[in-house]
């Protein structure tokens, strides 16, 4: 089973202050239901590959590299229209050995339980995966779109993981959802991102929660025995109906404000900031774009 040894993550320093941009909304309306005031944002210098490779040099890697295998980079917005795959150009601007794979997965806010599988299907024993997340959604957000301008930040992750850790929690239980009659609820047309808000946050309410309870009833486990809740951070009210649905305490449930919705970053950004290593146990959604549901449990 595959364990996550370490995440790191990179947030721009450049952001932009809603408010300043959209003079008519209330902050409170911000901070209750979008949870930020402000976003953080690539410049027009800033790309997928550089990203991942800044945040690669600032993070303490090197004793993981003689047995790194595999490098996956969960992406929708890839540099060169992901053609060569950017794993594959962050591999060689990091100088790697040339016995490692290299692997894009193009998926969404639910990616991140997609390499966490990926990893787990390709590493034999004791074997190592960078798995990076970076998915700049401001470079197909249309000016002065309400729907999406206020609700996404760009950042990038690096998870370490592992195959064959008897120390950490491992993943034992996992499910996948996909929802492809909804795939035009959130799409990139034209080079721009078209959301349906209110499809969205229906398949929230509807979908989201059935499948959570379904995948607690299916795997015999209960709510209140569960240390941890991860939800994507799709937006504060998001994560607050999720919780409310499911009546799970809100110390159990984390939220970073003022980075908005960083799509498959946002579960592996939650967890670094929540310590959760230190948990003994957690349950992971992430859901979105497809429409698509990932869950899983470690333990």
């Amino acid at each position: 089973m595959i364990s996550i040894e370490r995440i790191f993550s990179h947030i721009p320093n450049n952001n932009y202050k809603i408010i300043d941009r959209y003079q008519k909304i209330n902050e409170n309306f911000l901070n209750n239901k979008i949870g930020s005031y402000k976003l953080p944002r690539f410049t027009e210098k800033d790309n997928v590959v550089n990203f991942c490779y800044e945040l690669t040099k600032k993070s303490k890697i090197k004793k993981y590299l003689n047995k790194l295998k595999l490098i996956i980079l969960c992406t929708q917005n890839p540099d060169n229209r992901g053609l060569p795959h950017n794993s594959a150009i962050l591999h060689g601007k990091l100088s790697l050995k040339n016995e490692i794979a290299t692997l894009d997965i193009s998926q969404g806010c639910a990616g991140y339980m997609y390499g966490l599988l990926a990893a787990q299907s390709f590493l034999k024993n004791d074997e190592y995966c960078f798995f990076y997340t970076c998915d700049p959604y401001s470079k197909i957000i249309k000016k002065n779109d309400l729907n999406t301008d206020i609700l996404f930040g760009d950042a990038a992750t690096l998870s370490v993981l592992k195959k064959g850790n008897k120390k950490e929690k491992k993943l034992k239980y996992f499910k996948f959802y996909t929802y492809g009659n909804d795939h035009d609820a959130i799409i990139n047309k034209d080079n721009l991102l078209q959301m349906k808000g209110k499809n969205v946050m229906n398949f929230c309410e509807r979908e989201v929660v059935k499948s959570i309870n379904d995948f607690i009833k299916e795997k015999k486990l209960n709510i209140k025995n569960i240390k941890h809740f991860y939800f994507h951070q799709g937006s504060r009210h998001i994560v607050d109906l999720l919780s409310k649905k499911l009546n799970i305490p809100n110390k159990k449930i984390s939220f970073v404000p003022n980075i908005g919705n960083t799509v498959s970053s946002s579960i592996p950004i939650l967890m670094e900031k929540s310590n959760f290593k230190k948990k003994d146990n957690f349950l992971i959604c992430g859901f979105g774009v497809g429409l698509s549901i990932s869950i899983g449990y470690f333990s």
